[in-house]
C-alpha cells in the first residue's frame, strides 16, 4: 500500500501531516498535524510517523467549507493565504521500501497558478532503511529545491 505525507517549511516551523484518500480518490490532509522547530533533529522520525498514519480511505467531504480549519489552527495560521505565503512544500511517498521526495512550486493563493505544483523532475528517492540523518538531509534538500 502506498503511503504519503506532506512536509511544509513555513516561516517559523516545519509542519507535517499524513495524506488520506477520499472515497472519490482525492487526497486530503489529516491528523495528526505535527509542528516542529525549523532546526529540528526529529524531521525523519516525524515524517516516517506521518507516513505510518496515512493510506486510509475516508469519506469524501460533502462540503469543503472549513475543511482546512484544523490544519490551519495546528499550523498557527489564520488563513490559507497566511499558511501558504512563503511556504515550501514537499510531497513524500513511501512505496514498498523506497521513499520518494517531490519538491513543489508555490503558486500562491490566487489566479490560475494558485496552489502547490509538483516538480517531478527534481524528485529524489532513497531506501526506506536509510539513516535518520540521511532522510533528514534529503528532506531538507527537497525543501531547498521547492520554490
Amino acid at each position: 500500500m502506498m503511503r504519503s505525507a506532506a512536509v511544509y517549511q513555513l516561516k517559523d516551523r516545519i509542519f507535517i501531516h499524513p495524506w488520506q484518500k477520499t472515497t472519490d480518490g482525492l487526497g486530503i490532509a489529516s491528523e495528526p498535524y505535527v509542528s516542529l522547530p525549523l532546526d529540528t533533529h526529529e524531521l525523519a522520525s516525524a515524517v516516517l510517523a506521518a507516513l505510518a498514519q496515512s493510506g486510509k480511505t475516508v469519506p469524501h467531504p460533502t462540503s469543503w467549507k472549513g475543511q482546512d480549519a484544523a490544519l490551519l489552527k495546528a499550523a498557527g495560521a489564520r488563513s490559507q493565504r497566511a499558511f501558504q505565503s512563503g511556504s515550501r512544500y514537499v510531497y513524500v511517498e513511501r512505496d514498498g521500501r523506497t521513499l520518494r521526495l517531490e519538491p513543489s512550486r508555490n503558486g500562491g493563493t490566487k489566479g490560475d497558478e494558485k496552489g502547490f505544483h509538483p516538480l517531478p523532475e527534481l524528485a529524489a528517492s532513497l531506501p526506506l532503511d536509510s539513516s535518520a540523518e540521511a532522510i533528514g538531509a534529503a528532506l531538507r534538500a527537497a525543501l531547498d529545491l521547492s520554490r
